[in-house]
């Protein structure tokens, strides 16, 4: 195994801090990258896979707690795919301490969610699409009912809060104001926003995008196989799932509300969705996708980075083509959507063939 150092921590060190903790032996590692944590796929001797995240320095104690929590949760769940499970240190611990020199860390260890990551997948087939949506609906329904004392309440990326989030953005760069089509996703929000705090709340997984959920086949069909990255998991809004998953289902295609239409068709062939849920997903979906262009455009005029460029990516043509598409269209193509989802269930077809 090459020593290969990622910001101060050597391979070789974390091969040898995971042996004496967890009893596992590297043969290899592969960097990941990742947002805020230090993601790795560790190969043992053994030829066993392992999803290693090292956070160092550690930012918040609370958080990493809760994170660890709401994947014990899911533990006595069954969400219909894979999931992260923990894989617990010799003596139990859900983590352990990583130091080097004055610095102190944390190291994690999940057992490896086997797929091909949606933005990877060239065609995305209807049934996957459905499939998806009826996901996103299974994960919500998993994680219901999870609590913990340091579940915080809200993150940058709360759907909910998704005009400030814009507004910050164009007040820290005001040259974006003219980019993007923030002027008129924020005219879109402004329309439902004041029935946003009246819709159905739940625990929502909230970053569905096309990195965390993962593709397989299955009797020759597209499926969901796994779910990644509940670390902006909220308490809010219930129809944030479905917008989520259906904002990133749009991207790279010719016909977003296409794709859209049948992922919320998927989600409420599972769980059904109100008219005021159905009305607000077009204009958040939009917004999910702005903020991030609009996120990831700010942070890159100080600290540009590989992982904000390619998030961008397939975003941005996206975006500019929902922003022809008129919300009332949207949502009459969303209602008839759930409609035909309805007729399916009725006569005990499952979903589209």
């Amino acid at each position: 195994m090459d020593d290969v150092s990622t910001e101060g921590i050597s391979t070789t060190f974390l091969a040898d801090s995971l042996l004496r903790s967890h009893g596992l032996r590297a043969r290899d590692f592969a960097f990941l990258g990742g947002e805020w944590d230090r993601n790795y796929r560790l190969t043992t001797d053994a030829g066993e896979t392992y999803l290693v995240k090292v956070h160092f320095p550690v930012r918040d104690v609370a958080e990493l707690h809760w994170q660890e929590a709401i994947l014990v949760h899911l533990e006595g769940k069954d969400p219909g795919v894979a999931v992260p499970r923990i894989v617990r240190a010799l003596d139990g611990a859900r983590h352990v301490a990583l130091h080097v020199g004055d610095d102190r860390g944390l190291v994690r260890v999940l057992h490896w969610v086997w797929g091909t990551e949606l933005s990877r997948v060239g065609e995305h087939s209807t049934a996957l699409l459905h499939h998806i949506g009826a996901t996103a609906a299974a994960v919500s329904s998993a994680l219901a009912g999870f609590t913990s004392p340091t579940f915080h309440q809200t993150h940058h990326w709360d759907l909910a809060r998704s005009g400030d989030v814009i507004r910050d953005a164009l007040d820290a760069d005001p040259v974006l104001a003219g980019e993007f089509g923030a002027e008129v996703v924020l005219s879109r929000l402004a329309a439902v926003e004041p029935i946003l705090a009246a819709l159905p709340r739940t625990v929502v997984h909230h970053d569905l995008n096309d990195n965390n959920v993962l593709v397989g086949t299955v009797e020759g069909r597209q499926r969901v196989s796994g779910v990644l990255d509940f670390n902006d998991a909220l308490h809010g809004m219930r129809v944030a799932e479905p917008a989520i998953a259906g904002a990133y289902a749009m991207l790279r295609k010719d016909d977003p509300l296409w794709a859209l239409g049948h992922v919320v068709a998927g989600y409420h062939a599972v769980t059904r969705l109100t008219d005021g849920e159905i009305d607000a997903i077009f204009p958040l979906a939009t917004a999910r996708l702005c903020m991030q262009v609009l996120t990831w455009t700010v942070r890159a005029r100080t600290q540009p980075t590989a992982y904000g460029a390619m998030r961008m990516q397939h975003t941005v043509p996206a975006l500019a083509r929902l922003l022809g598409v008129a919300p009332a269209h949207a949502a009459e193509r969303l209602h008839a959507a759930c409609a035909e989802a309805e007729t399916r269930c009725r006569t005990g077809e499952s979903e589209p063939r």
